[in-house]
């Protein structure tokens, strides 16, 4: 018997109102609470991204520059990013992580350590701002705590990025 060839049998269930009424409430439940936990947790949204090549280049001209074996950031005044709710200006993060740090495994990996980092440490770092981190080959081999504690000192001290030095090397 060919079993590719038979027609494919549509299933035939039915629910009765009641258990249709309850799966209804949990999934609506369900979608309320996590609605409320990505707020909470902090998501990393799309508004938060640096995506236009415009906006990563005019970071990178008129930006402070600070480097590390692992990691470059620039950190530039935001360009965009100013919320519906208010005139308060987002901090946005644009990673750049080239094929010389790795196959796409590995960077993908560098890239959603540098987000992580980004969600946590954001509520800390000064408002409208845009944060560009370019990642270096020796940032394939760094933990996540890592990456953080290497992030967190060289953004840090923004009050040395605004005075106007232009470069800081962090080890």
């Amino acid at each position: 018997m060919d079993f590719a060839r038979e027609p494919k049998r549509a299933l035939d269930v039915r629910f009765s109102n009641d258990v249709a009424q309850k799966a209804e409430s949990a999934w609506q439940q369900v979608f309320r609470r996590s609605k409320s936990m990505s707020s909470k947790t902090g998501r990393f949204q799309r508004v938060d991204r640096i995506l236009c090549t415009r906006d990563f280049r005019s970071a990178v001209k008129t930006g402070k520059r600070g480097t590390s074996k692992s990691f470059v950031v620039v950190i530039a005044p935001g360009t965009e990013g100013v919320t519906r709710n208010s005139d308060e200006k987002r901090r946005r993060l644009g990673v750049t992580v080239s094929k010389r740090v790795g196959n796409s495994v590995v960077r993908n990996r560098v890239k959603r350590r540098i987000r992580e980092w980004f969600r946590h440490a954001r509520g800390e770092l000064p408002n409208g701002l845009d944060i560009l981190v370019i990642a270096r080959r020796t940032a394939r081999d760094l933990s996540g705590s890592e990456v953080a504690v290497v992030l967190n000192q060289m953004t840090r001290s923004t009050a040395a990025w605004r005075s106007g030095r232009t470069t800081t090397v962090f080890r």
